[in-house]
């Protein structure tokens, strides 16, 4: 016994140690995108949605994709969808009933920093990386902070006339997009879009091989959609958001995503900047989709988590390893002084005693008739189901109480017969009560046997 105390001591004593350690450690952020609503970390949107929440009617998060809602509601109209994510993970059928979706009266909002290539084919529109790429994608902190350097992106039409201009760090901005795609002929002679509207020739080149002439012509196709405008302005002119009216709806492309997560809202006044960004659904009921990135599919549990995390991972291992030394330990064979067992009075056969005793004395045959009427009719419908107490049997209950008795018929019948008429009777002599309850006895000893 002392054993077992002194393991659970130093069980106890190394958990409360581990749980200190682990309190008294400064957190290390996960600087990984994941736009997931249940994280907290940098690139989480634990926050985002907080706050959206809070300011935002009829703002909800699913899990669901473009299909699924086209299927749920197919008619519906005047929603605004939300979808934040690295790089989305579309398919034809996605942006297909993306499009049926907007075009009903819909809008639909895109935030990333890589879009899929259906998408810029579908649209008409391309995009381009910067150099602080690559340090987005292996985010330090630690030179950001400390170098501190910011970038501006104006709100407006234009950047000569902003509407307002917002202070973000590069890193917020990596990508820039491009309206409309710049082809040479020879590129689209095959092309659906060839018999389209040209809007501009940026440049001709003429080759010439002998007596004949070749001519390559770069021709500028516009976006696919009714019209478009830029909302959002960075450094040398690159959009950075563009606004595209398609049918009776709308679809936002925004490039810099991170503004929407955790740290983006509390990093300077970019809060301003997203609500500004959402002030164009026009107070529309918020879907924000969640069925494109990583976290889509990913179940989440309390034991998931702490095995995603290092430091309550190795804690949860020590923790189960210890425990098995101390189970390999405990199962020793110990030797016990073996209690000196009692056997058990038999008080039901000294209560049925007494109980015999005081009818017996009192001399009231037809209480004891009763009751052991009441005692057999319990035991026949615990052995064969048959319910004789509260009603009188009939004649496939007779039936069967011959069939597993092996008595006769009539002399079952008329037994039970003068029981239930001696019950209702005033007085019953002994003779009679000896001869009911030999039968009932008779009765189950067959049953039983």
């Amino acid at each position: 016994m002392k054993g077992s105390r002194l393991y659970l001591l130093i069980l106890f004593s190394f958990l409360i140690i581990v749980f200190i350690m682990q309190l008294m450690a400064p957190h290390k952020f996960v600087w990984k995108p994941t736009y997931d609503k249940y994280d907290k970390e940098p690139f989480g949107s634990y926050v985002f949605d907080d706050v959206l929440s809070s300011s935002i009617d009829n703002y909800t998060v699913v899990n669901k994709t473009f299909y699924q809602l086209w299927q749920e509601d197919s008619m519906s109209s005047g929603r605004a969808f939300l979808l934040t994510e690295a790089s989305p993970d579309f398919t034809d059928t996605d942006i297909g009933y993306m499009y049926k979706i907007v075009h009903l009266g819909n809008q639909a909002m895109i935030c990333a920093n890589y879009f899929p290539r259906k998408l810029e084919d579908t649209l008409r529109f391309s995009i381009s990386q910067d150099r602080y790429f690559s340090i987005y994608r292996n985010f330090n902190v630690k030179d950001i902070m400390l170098n501190n350097i910011r970038d501006s992106i104006f709100f407006g039409t234009d950047t000569l006339n902003p509407v307002q201009i917002y202070a973000v760090f590069p890193q917020f901005h990596p990508t820039s997009i491009i309206p409309g795609v710049n082809k040479k002929n020879n590129e689209l002679k095959d092309s659906p879009d060839n018999d389209k509207e040209v809007d501009e020739v940026d440049e001709v080149d003429e080759v010439t091989n002998g007596d004949s002439a070749a001519t390559k012509i770069s021709i500028f196709y516009p976006m696919i959609c009714d019209s478009s405008e830029t909302l959002v302005w960075g450094n040398g002119n690159k959009p950075l958001a563009i606004r595209a009216f398609i049918g009776k709806g709308e679809i936002f492309i925004i490039s810099n995503s991170l503004m929407f997560t955790n740290f983006g809202m509390l990093d300077g006044t970019n809060a301003s900047y997203v609500f500004r960004l959402l002030s164009y659904m026009k107070e529309k009921p918020l879907i924000r989709i969640e069925a494109y990135g990583v976290h889509g599919d990913e179940p989440r549990s309390p034991l998931r988590y702490i095995l995603s995390e290092r430091p309550l991972r190795w804690a949860t291992y020590a923790g189960m390893a210890f425990l098995l030394l101390f189970m390999a330990f405990s199962v020793k064979r110990r030797q016990r002084i073996i209690p000196v067992v009692i056997t058990p009075q038999n008080g039901t056969l000294a209560f049925m005693q007494l109980i015999s005793n005081l009818y017996y004395q009192k001399h009231d045959n037809i209480e004891i008739l009763k009751m052991k009427y009441r005692y057999f009719c319990t035991d026949i419908n615990n052995l064969i189901g048959i319910e004789l107490y509260e009603q009188a049997p009939g004649e496939a209950d007779y039936e069967r109480m011959v069939e597993k008795t092996g008595m006769e018929k009539d002399f079952i019948g008329m037994l039970l017969h003068n029981i239930r008429l001696a019950t209702y009777r005033e007085e019953v002599d002994d003779l009679q009560l000896k001869q009911y309850i030999d039968g009932m006895n008779e009765i189950l000893r067959a049953l039983k046997n």
